[in-house]
């Protein structure tokens, strides 16, 4: 299924490369930017920001200003995939949603996509088509349903 065209563009907060991969493959789907956060542009009228992450007690200070200055100017939409707990047991995704609620942008909060970045000692990269396919999809979804 093509990706319908919608402004969109990924981003990162991770020191894992399977999470920065799993980003990638968001982004060729969607043939859009992925840069870590902070950005070198800044993000400009896009209608979905894709931010993957490997959070659980609190945000680092990149993360929470870049969440803090995305405003619907910049953002309509925020989908995250993050790599970390559950919503309710994850205190720093949770100051990440307030964040960004706080700066007036739509999170989708009902839409949270949990990826396993594996453990960082052992630096792998790689997802399995399996976990490639369900990413891009979830992503798919996301757009089709904001289109």
């Amino acid at each position: 299924m093509a990706a319908p065209k919608v402004k969109v563009r990924v981003m990162h907060s991770t020191k894992k490369a399977k999470v920065k991969t799993f980003a990638t493959a968001i982004a060729e789907a969607f043939k859009c930017l992925v840069n870590d956060v902070p950005p070198a542009y800044p993000c400009d009228k896009e209608r979905v920001v894709f931010i993957g992450m490997t959070i659980k007690d609190s945000p680092d200070d990149k993360l929470r200003l870049f969440c803090r200055e995305l405003t619907p100017a910049r953002a309509h939409n925020v989908a995250l995939f993050v790599d970390g707990p559950k919503l309710d047991s994850n205190p720093g995704l949770k100051t990440v949603i307030e964040t960004l609620k706080e700066a007036g942008t739509n999170v989708l909060t009902d839409d949270i996509y949990y990826v396993n970045g594996g453990p960082a000692i052992f630096g792998g990269k790689k997802i399995s088509l399996e976990e490639r396919t369900e990413i891009v999809r979830w992503a798919e979804a996301i757009v089709t349903k904001l289109s």
